[in-house]
């Protein structure tokens, strides 16, 4: 039986669209092993999978995913819809909730993040936040709530109510190596608290590289007395971190204009 050439490209083409519509799947309120696994499949399927949490639903994460991580690594093209849910940790080990890879590009929307006890997100990839709560998280490890390497893209959110406990290396509540883009989004009423000395902490934005803002707001990020003289409660350009955009008056310095002020340049 001869089979025509026309025959095998229409199949090869449906095979390939088949392969790259990746899956859509919805994980019931208070189901997180479901989360994990659905997570874990996604970075198995080879197109854009779309993971759907209960509307105001809730995920307690009590043991890691994998090493220091309470969810698995994202890897691929995911979006997670939260529809109000909420992401929780409740692990007695040092853990972050989320990273995302290098390579992956990933969307979270309408969600909290909250009480990671090692930080909240470490993204080397390409993330975009709409209407994301980052909240209530610690580090004891990690010298950051949000770590970022990758870039970053926040429209409507907040990273609120986090505690930064000072260690030996430079420290932030968002320390920035990569882009980030903060559009209508809010920094505010995070605590940072000095155990050792560092050499740099923002209770904001510790910026080793590019910041752009319309319309961020810092507010209320108090550092104690025992933090060293290169700290700030919002953005703090380091070596060749750089700001642009509108943000709140005054909430911008660079390392020579801190060291300027307490009188140690």
């Amino acid at each position: 039986m001869k089979i025509s050439a026309n025959l095998i490209l229409l199949v090869s083409l449906a095979s390939l669209g088949a392969c790259s519509r990746g899956t859509e799947v919805d994980v019931a309120s208070n189901d997180s092993k479901g989360l994990i696994e659905a997570i874990r499949n996604a970075n198995a399927s080879p197109g854009p999978d779309t993971i759907r949490l209960a509307r105001n639903g809730l995920y307690i994460l009590n043991d890691e995913a994998e090493t220091g991580l309470l969810l698995p690594s994202l890897r691929g093209d995911l979006a997670i819809e939260g529809n109000r849910s909420e992401i929780r940790g409740y692990s007695s080990k040092p853990a972050a909730i989320v990273q995302i890879e290098e390579g992956a590009k990933v969307r979270l929307e309408n969600l909290v993040l909250a009480e990671g006890t090692d930080g909240a997100i470490r993204n080397f990839g390409d993330l975009r936040l709409e209407q994301v709560g980052i909240v209530d998280s610690s580090i004891s490890k990690a010298s950051a709530i949000v770590l970022n390497h990758g870039h970053i893209k926040a429209l409507d959110s907040e990273i609120a109510y986090n505690l930064l406990l000072g260690n030996r290396r430079d420290a932030g509540t968002v320390l920035n190596y990569g882009d980030i883009e903060l559009d209508r989004t809010r920094i505010h009423d995070n605590r940072a608290i000095g155990r050792y000395p560092t050499v740099a902490v923002a209770g904001g934005i510790l910026n080793f590289g590019s910041v752009k803002a319309n319309g961020l707001q810092l507010e209320n990020n108090e550092l104690s007395d025992e933090l060293p003289s290169l700290s700030f409660g919002g953005i703090l350009n380091i070596g060749n971190g750089r700001f642009s955009g509108s943000t709140s008056s005054g909430s911008v310095r660079d390392a020579r204009q801190t060291a300027m002020l307490v009188g140690n340049f």
